[in-house]
């Protein structure tokens, strides 16, 4: 990946937190790193790993100025473009329930798995999927 979206995970997520993003932890896995860039600027990035047949969102984040615009609709389109070309037959990823991420992957046909009782800071964690 390159630096530029290092930092923008970092800057998104934390120091800490966003350092881990851009890890594979393991060599039968691939990892993807799109972006969406205006002006020259990432204003949105994802992480899209698979790993057989299975294709999971690790990161996912859109500027603040720039969500309710198409572009977090547009990066997830490419990660299903790519899972398909991979020959994936599912999609997943893990969101809290009670933020506007939620919304937006029920929205766009991604199911709730799971809900894990407070297992997030003390947040119920839901896993979510989508049949590709």
């Amino acid at each position: 990946m390159d630096m530029e979206m290092k930092g923008f995970f970092m800057d998104f997520f934390g120091k800490s937190a966003g350092a881990d993003y851009y890890k594979t932890y393991s060599t039968k896995e691939k990892a993807y790193f799109l972006s969406a860039r205006e002006g020259g600027r990432i204003v949105g990035a994802v992480k899209l790993r698979i790993g057989r047949k299975v294709a999971s969102i690790g990161a996912f984040a859109v500027a603040k100025g720039r969500r309710r615009s198409g572009v977090g609709t547009e990066l997830l389109e490419r990660c299903e473009e790519i899972a398909k070309k991979k020959k994936c037959v599912k999609i997943w990823l893990w969101t809290l329930h009670t933020i506007d991420a939620y919304k937006f992957y029920r929205s766009r046909g991604y199911q709730e798995e799971a809900r894990l009782k407070k297992h997030f800071g003390g947040k119920d964690l839901s896993v979510m999927s989508k049949f590709l």
